[in-house]
């Protein structure tokens, strides 16, 4: 089974219209946002999808839901099905609607609409291969809700639960990224005792990575073909381990969605 990253065709971006920092839901969020700045990494980051070959999408911003540039919450994709967010925090509740409209009007089946646990889209769950799903959960996505989530395509993929435990990686894109079939980037104290297990025997030529590259969010990297688009940050010793995987790596600075919690993964859903 080929890897995610091999074999995506398409995902959805919102342009940063109206991003800003209005509220702190997580560890990481303060700072002024520079609009024009932001616009323009949030375009380099665009750029750099397309160049693999993958089609961007985009649903434009709705001023007041500064987040909604996060796509990557906004639901889990798979073939024609979507299962949807239900977001942890008020302040981010309003997104729902407009990208269960999208998705919707580009002719997706809506999954989880009654879903009553809060769930966050590809911030937790994710594909590595499209036969094994990844579940976080812990401090926005609700263990209960991966009850359902099989409601996608019954019996056609396993499903991987790990509970995350370090409040400064509150999402499981934030701590770990598959780039293969068989590996992630990812940061193992982030993760229970046992989910570590799960990741080391599922993924056994995945790469650890440190405190300090973790709190540069080079987890949250997105993997397309053979490279790597990362945030500013990621070690050469990392760099040089992915080579030897045969994977090059992009950097791109993503320093205005960071004030916010986010980078490069965050801003793209994956469809």
């Amino acid at each position: 089974m080929k890897s995610v990253g091999s074999v995506i065709q398409k995902v959805l971006m919102v342009p940063p219209t109206h991003f800003c920092v209005e509220y702190n839901i997580n560890p990481w969020m303060g700072g002024v946002v520079d609009k024009d700045k932001a616009m323009e990494q949030w375009n380099n980051l665009k750029k750099l999808i397309e160049m693999e070959g993958v089609k961007v999408l985009t649903l434009e911003q709705v001023e007041g839901l500064p987040d909604m540039v996060f796509s990557c919450n906004a639901g889990l994709a798979y073939k024609d099905k979507i299962f949807i967010s239900k977001f942890k925090h008020q302040q981010r509740k309003g997104e729902e609607e407009h990208f269960k409209k999208w998705f919707k009007d580009n002719g997706y089946e809506i999954i989880g609409d009654s879903n009553e646990y809060s769930f966050e889209g590809g911030g937790d769950a994710f594909f590595s291969d499209y036969q094994t799903l990844w579940c976080g959960y812990g401090e926005r996505s609700n263990e209960s809700v991966y009850n359902n989530i099989s409601q996608l395509g019954i019996n056609e993929f396993e499903i991987i639960k790990c509970q995350l435990v370090h409040p400064m990686y509150y999402h499981m894109d934030t701590c770990m990224a598959p780039y293969s079939e068989t590996a992630c980037l990812w940061y193992p104290p982030a993760f229970s005792i046992e989910s570590q297990e799960k990741i080391k025997n599922k993924l056994p030529n995945s790469i650890e990575i440190d405190d300090e590259e973790a709190k540069k969010f080079i987890c949250n990297s997105i993997c397309i073909r053979n490279t790597i688009i990362s945030p500013i940050g990621m070690k050469q010793v990392t760099k040089n381990k992915l080579m030897e995987q045969g994977y090059n790596v992009k950097e791109v600075d993503m320093s205005e969605f960071m004030k916010s919690g986010g980078a490069c993964q965050c801003l793209v859903m994956k469809l």
